[in-house]
């Protein structure tokens, strides 16, 4: 299967071995990924509206990870964890957990 994704400019492009973590076996668009995320993060809303938790509850790193794991649990096999690589974006990524302990 081939996947074709065209990035417009200043987008992360995904690596071979992230795309190998994609859970739906079908997507070969940007397009149909977008959907399929746009999915998930809508159930994610869901979830979280139903949650009844206090701001110490939502300010700390376990809390972060499981919300990440909920938005892309049914897109991405790495959903909740920690990047392992560097994008164009944000910090290194062995930086990724210090900079959320301190912002959080």
């Amino acid at each position: 299967m081939t996947i074709s994704f065209n990035y417009p400019d200043g987008a992360t492009p995904l690596t071979n071995d992230e795309l190998f973590d994609l859970i739906p076996i079908y997507i070969t668009t940007q397009g149909e990924l977008n959907a399929v995320e746009q999915l998930n993060v809508a159930k994610a809303l869901t979830w979280l509206s139903k949650q009844s938790l206090t701001t110490e509850e939502i300010l700390t790193e376990s809390f972060i990870k499981l919300l990440h794991k909920q938005i892309f649990k049914d897109v991405w096999k790495w959903a909740g964890k920690f990047r392992k690589t560097d994008k164009n974006i944000g910090v290194e990524w062995i930086e990724v957990p210090i900079q959320l302990r301190k912002l959080l």
